[in-house]
């Protein structure tokens, strides 16, 4: 079965508002920013109790505006609905966001995609391969991210390497594109 590259335009849609009960919890997670993108790495417990470590908790048009696809309409991307989230804090599987920041600021190593080096106090490395988004890391077993001392943004083409956790993106509000691309189908 051959793909087709088919006309998108992502247009308007209505996600439900953020809560007030979350709005103090998600303003507390300190953003890490690529350009005028400001990614909250978050964790968040659902109504059903489910947990989900990593999500990224945003406003639909900040989201539209960097992406250009809705998350539901991009079988690359997972979604969960702001209004199924109970609780939010801050992301155990993030990078620090002075990190996050080196790497955005990097740039991406290769068409969609990131690969870098985590550097531990203990003088040990991981490296990390990711797409475009960067702050959720897969760290080694007895580490965290306290023990991370720098990244290397490019590095570690031709050594073994780890995956970023697979993530969800929230959106919350409206956001509106007319932006045209095309996609396959």
């Amino acid at each position: 079965m051959s793909q087709h590259l088919t006309p998108y335009v992502p247009g308007k849609k209505s996600f439900p508002p953020l809560p007030a009960s979350l709005l103090a919890s998600w303003e507390a997670i300190a953003p890490s920013t690529d350009g005028k993108l400001a990614y909250r790495p978050c964790s968040v417990a659902l109504t059903n109790g489910t947990a989900v470590p990593c999500v990224y908790v945003m406003d639909a048009q900040s989201y539209i505006d960097a992406w250009g696809v809705w998350p539901e309409d991009d079988k690359g991307k997972r979604h969960i609905s702001i209004a199924d989230v109970a609780s939010i804090c801050e992301s155990p599987f993030r990078l620090p966001p002075r990190f996050a920041n080196e790497l955005y600021r990097a740039g991406e190593s290769g068409m969609g995609y990131c690969i870098f080096t985590l550097v531990f106090s203990d003088r040990t490395e991981q490296v990390c391969l990711s797409g475009n988004a960067v702050d959720f890391v897969q760290l080694p077993n007895g580490k965290s991210v306290a023990d991370l001392v720098a990244v290397i943004p490019h590095k570690g083409r031709n050594a073994p390497y780890v995956e970023s956790p697979k993530y969800s993106w929230c959106l919350f509000g409206e956001g509106n594109s007319s932006i045209k691309s095309f996609r396959h189908v």
